[in-house]
């Protein structure tokens, strides 16, 4: 046998410092291991605690100021116990500086009630390793009403007061509430939605839609804005947990409307998870949080107002799968439709009750710019709540909406109102309120009037007369194809005379803010619809026939961020300083943008058969160019539409 020398094992002595190499890598990763389980438990432990502070704060500033006092509590949360304690420190503004009751600068005699409250919340508790630990938060508490219904939190400023300066109804098609019934008031409060047009993002085949309602105190200088976003969403159901929160909701309080302090509190109910990463990013919220449960359905504070009998045995609402075109019973292992109603509050988006449309109109825009008509419009919305509250039948809609046009391209508005649920106690308040005369009983109520012109479907009875532009919802800026992160709905282009009924339908419950089909059966065949008759004028009266020249402008501008570069779609700011001119003295030509998603248009109407003119486009925007930049129409004899790529650099 021949032996191969250079060939040769391990030695006795290479194991042994082998194993002793791997014994101490081995404990050293077991020391690790320790280490991160107990960082990871301390960093658990304090995320509790700081969100029972946080907590503990919320629900303070829903407390009566004069109430605020220091107290005590405990609270369990994965076995271990919490011991929160806070302070209410009187804070008086002397000479532009914060001072306590016991400083030698405090005003004498003292106030009956202090400038401010600064509040301490502080949180106990004991350590796996047996240490003591705790947190702290500091709040301070005014009267000043705040963004999200409550008192602020922060510490005010050594300063005076500031005045809070708001128009409302300033900008046209915003349409501005008054929260009272008293036509000599002085001073009242004020609601409307902030845009023209809610904002629409698509993400998928999913939306997201935003926009902000701001109710104005004039007597007191103050504001409260809500901003809401809806999404849609595919899900699918994880099991029950402990993850998912109840509804945030407004309640009345002392007869003004605040955040519930017992909303968006965790609960033991079904959640559930996005199906898929092409969507929103709030679906994730939104999937987890979008079920009842049968203690919910008892207190009343649900997320969807489904009949006792129709909801599952655990009281959550039921949940549907798209199969076809037609909506199954979801099981266990499917993707079901889902969508949410989320409010920010401290800065963050919580799930709140879906949207209860009650009534929906359609109007031109020139409706709401006219004062007289708009206010026809505005005591439309106070009487539809009055009866709603007072559980009588809605009102009809105001009478005076029909339009009559010469040949031209006009934006129709449809509009709805919403109202949320309310308990029983609440609504008797308000009952009682108008039973008593009181004129700012509408200040109580937690309605809502959005413009969904470019949320609702169009139609024309007659597009022989005019048609009405319903075009699908589309946001990606996609020049090739003629997408411009834009889309048209409610203009009325004329074709000839006569009369034609132009009509906005909008679904149930969150569908008529989002734009989209019914995701649950009860809402299938429940839309709302509103008309107006239009009668287009196309002669004069010497029978001289009358035409149009009408179009959209596309815009894009180049938006330059660090080494990139690239074409973002235009906002309806960009349109401001754009000029349409004509050529003719008589013919004057108009803009139409409602909002940042809605397609800008012109219109040149009514223009006498065989004039010859030449229509150009401008900006006082430097850096702004039209493609064309004119054009020219010899002797007119028939409707001439005729688009304009307008570019920004």
């Amino acid at each position: 046998m021949i032996l191969n020398r250079k060939a040769r094992g391990f030695t006795f002595v290479e194991v042994l410092v082998a194993l002793v190499i791997i014994a101490i890598g081995v404990a050293g990763l077991v020391s690790l291991q320790r280490m991160f389980i107990q960082s990871s438990t301390r960093a658990t432990e304090r995320t509790a605690a700081m969100e029972m502070a946080q907590e503990k704060i919320e629900e303070l500033r829903f407390t009566r100021y004069s109430s605020l006092a220091a107290g005590t509590d405990t609270e369990q949360r994965a076995g271990k116990t919490y011991n929160l304690a806070w302070t209410a420190t009187d804070q008086y503004l002397v000479s532009g500086t914060w001072v306590t009751a016991s400083h030698p600068s405090a005003p004498t005699p003292l106030p009956a009630e202090p400038d401010a409250k600064e509040v301490l919340v502080t949180v106990g508790w004991t350590e796996r390793a047996g240490g003591d630990e705790s947190l702290t938060l500091d709040a301070w508490f005014t009267s000043v009403e705040g963004r999200d219904g409550g008192l602020a939190v922060t510490q005010p400023s050594p300063q005076q007061r500031p005045s809070v300066t708001y128009n409302p109804g300033a900008a046209p098609e915003v349409i501005a509430v008054r929260l009272t019934e008293d036509d000599n008031a002085q001073e009242y409060q004020v609601k409307e939605t902030t845009k023209p047009t809610p904002q629409v993002e698509r993400r998928g085949d999913r939306l997201q839609v935003t926009f902000n309602t701001v109710t104005y105190d004039e007597a007191t200088q103050t504001q409260r804005i809500e901003d809401f976003v809806t999404v849609s969403c595919a899900c699918r159901f994880s099991g029950v947990g402990d993850t998912g929160k109840t509804p945030a909701r407004l309640i009345l309080e002392a007869d003004f409307l605040v955040l519930d302090p017992n909303g968006s509190q965790p609960t033991t109910k079904m959640v559930g998870v996005p199906a898929d990463t092409n969507q929103p990013e709030l679906c994730s919220l939104c999937c987890r949080d979008h079920h009842d449960s049968n203690e919910m359905f008892q207190t009343g504070n649900v997320y969807r107002q489904e009949n006792a009998f129709a909801r599952l045995p655990s009281g959550d609402h039921r949940h549907f799968t798209n199969s076809g075109g037609v909506l199954v019973q979801a099981g266990l292992d499917d993707v079901y439709e889902e969508s949410c109603r989320m409010r920010r509050v401290d800065g963050y988006y919580v799930t709140y009750p879906d949207w209860d449309i009650k009534a929906v109109s359609v109007m031109s825009s020139q409706y709401l710019v006219n004062s007289a008509t708009s206010s026809n419009y505005t005591n439309y919305v106070r009487a539809v709540i009055k009866a709603l509250v007072l559980g009588q039948s809605v009102p009809a809609q105001p009478a005076d909406r029909d339009i009559e046009v010469v040949p031209g391209a006009y934006q129709m508005i449809g509009r709805a109102i919403y109202l949320d649920h309310m308990t029983s106690a609440h609504k008797t308040a308000i009952q009682t309120a108008i039973q008593n005369g009181e004129s700012d009983w509408l200040a109580k109520v937690p309605f809502y009037e959005v413009n969904l012109t470019l949320l609702g479907e169009w139609q024309s009875s007659n597009p022989g007369v005019a048609t009405v532009t319903s075009e699908p919802i589309e946001t990606i800026v996609d020049p090739e194809n003629n997408y411009y992160g834009t889309y048209s709905r409610g203009r009325l282009q004329t074709v000839s005379g006569g009369t034609t009924t132009v009509a906005i339908d909008v679904g149930a419950g969150n569908a008529s803010i989002l734009g989209n089909g019914a995701i649950h059966t009860e809402d299938s065949g429940s839309n709302y619809t509103s008309a107006l008759a239009a009668t287009v004028i196309a002669q004069t009266d010497d029978n001289v026939e009358l035409y149009s020249i009408t179009g959209e402008i596309n815009c894009l501008f180049y938006k330059v961020q660090g080494n990139t570069a690239s074409w973002e779609a235009c906002k309806s700011n960009d349109f401001r300083d754009v000029v349409v001119n004509s050529s003719e003295p008589n013919v004057s030509c108009s803009l139409s943008t409602i909002g940042n998603t809605n397609t800008t248009g012109y219109s040149c109407e009514g223009i006498r058969a065989g004039t010859s003119l030449t229509i150009s486009f401008g900006s006082t925007q430097p850096n702004t160019t039209f493609e064309p930049s004119s054009f020219t129409v010899q002797s007119i004899s028939a409707n001439v539409m005729q688009n304009t790529e307008m570019r920004i650099n």
